[in-house]
């Protein structure tokens, strides 16, 4: 059982980052509530509004720096299939090794390796596990949450010997103690998660002078009449608009950060790597759903912050296309040389040449692209004259139909003709004049 206490182990400095930063915007809300006198203001659910838009603007180097790697992997394809052309077939250690050694010269040409995605990926892992870990407890971090449950706590378990039987009955729970953890934490973790039912039921047999804190708890935890410490459950609510929006701005999400150009060769071939591609689109369809699924049985908290990270995630994306779409790659290239090169004079080691086939490609790719749209011209152009030709009533394919053909044929070269002609004396007026 994950308890009021704050995250032990390898995440707790994370965490504990984290939970000051929560806990902070929480009593800036509590503040400019006061300040205001607007109670509504003071709000988990805004909090974790403010508390995943500061966390993603914190991660958005790393967001950067994972699409960069993106962009240059799409740029080194072909040269890595040319290697991998190069040494098909060939399994002995020399040829392995050397296709080892050339591999890796094109990813220190880029300034990159294989696992540069990898590792973006895997710092922001615990990062997203502790923040996850934060939201889910919020009485461990928000010590003003915890000071209001823990006087009700008190109340509680001032109230006798056999507090804990007549808490469980009330409520219809049965929860534990654990000599682990104080009793009052325990209790705590448990009033939090009470729903309004639950609430009424410990006013009634603890007193009404938990009332006002119990009003007070609801209030930060209610949004637009939605409980945020409980799930939606799989019964019609008001509260379903939260998975259904989580799944659908996942949705988005996943689509803009598609790679939506297909690498090709120099041949106009599509990328070997198409099977990766179309495992990733069918995850992206999934994890949507999958997300919907997590969002009813989950705290709607929960399923608020993945709606507001999704959102968050579809605007930094659109900036960061546009950013790397213009970014220049050649450049880019040239400055990596130079770094590889200036370490190589830091040992000694003469500069190495590295062959910048970047303009070669971004060459290739334009030439393809010019290829494709003269295709899709001399399309359009069959297009429009199958359809000028199949005008009329005739039934495709009979003589009639062919005959006027041939009569739309002869009236457009004329029109065509007359064209030309009245052109060619316009410009004798013109020159006689």
């Amino acid at each position: 059982m994950i308890t009021l206490t704050q995250q032990t182990g390898i995440l707790f400095p994370i965490a504990w980052l984290l939970g000051q930063i929560f806990n902070g915007l929480f009593n800036f809300l509590y503040w400019l509530s006061n300040l205001t006198g607007l109670s509504p203001i003071a709000n988990i659910g805004i909090c974790v509004v403010l508390f995943t838009i500061v966390t993603r603007l914190a991660m958005l180097p790393l967001t950067i720096k994972q699409q960069r790697f993106s962009k240059l992997s799409n740029m080194m394809q072909p040269e890595i299939q040319a290697i991998q052309a190069k040494y098909n077939g060939q399994k002995d250690n020399q040829s392995m090794l050397k296709m080892q050694e050339e591999t890796k010269a094109v990813y220190e040409k880029y300034g990159t390796n294989p696992s540069s995605g990898c590792l973006t990926m895997l710092i922001q892992l615990p990062i997203m596990f502790a923040l996850y870990r934060v939201i889910y407890k919020i009485p461990g971090y928000v010590t003003k949450i915890k000071a209001v449950l823990g006087t009700v706590a008190a109340t509680i378990i001032g109230s006798g010997d056999g507090w804990l039987d007549t808490y469980n009955k009330a409520t219809g729970l049965s929860l534990t103690l654990s000599e682990k953890v104080a009793d009052s934490d325990t209790l705590i973790d448990s009033l939090y998660t009470l729903p309004s039912s639950g609430w009424d039921a410990v006013v009634n047999t603890f007193g009404d002078n938990i009332q006002t804190l119990s009003d007070q708890i609801q209030g930060y935890n209610n949004l637009f009449g939605i409980s945020l410490t409980q799930a939606p459950g799989w019964r019609w609510s008001w509260a379903l608009i939260i998975p259904l929006l989580a799944g659908v701005t996942q949705f988005i999400s996943a689509k803009l950060m598609e790679n939506r150009s297909k690498v090709k060769t120099t041949n106009g071939q599509e990328d070997q790597g198409q099977t990766m591609q179309n495992s990733m689109k069918i995850m992206n369809t999934i994890m949507p759903l999958v997300s919907v699924f997590f969002c009813i049985t989950l705290p709607t908290c929960i399923g608020l912050y993945w709606i507001t990270s999704s959102v968050v995630q579809i605007i930094q994306q659109l900036f960061i296309n546009h950013s790397v779409a213009k970014m220049d790659v050649e450049e880019m290239v040239q400055k990596n040389i130079d770094k590889v090169n200036a370490k190589r004079a830091k040992k000694g080691l003469p500069p190495k040449k590295i062959e910048n086939s970047a303009s070669a490609y971004a060459e290739a790719v334009k030439k393809q692209e010019a290829i494709d749209a003269r295709m899709s011209e001399r399309d359009a152009k069959v297009k429009e004259s199958n359809e000028y030709y199949s005008k009329g009533v005739a039934k495709p394919g009979s003589l009639a139909a062919k005959a006027n053909m041939v009569k739309m044929f002869n009236e457009r070269n004329e029109a065509g003709s007359k064209s030309d002609s009245d052109s060619k004396s316009s410009k004798n007026d013109k020159s006689d004049k």
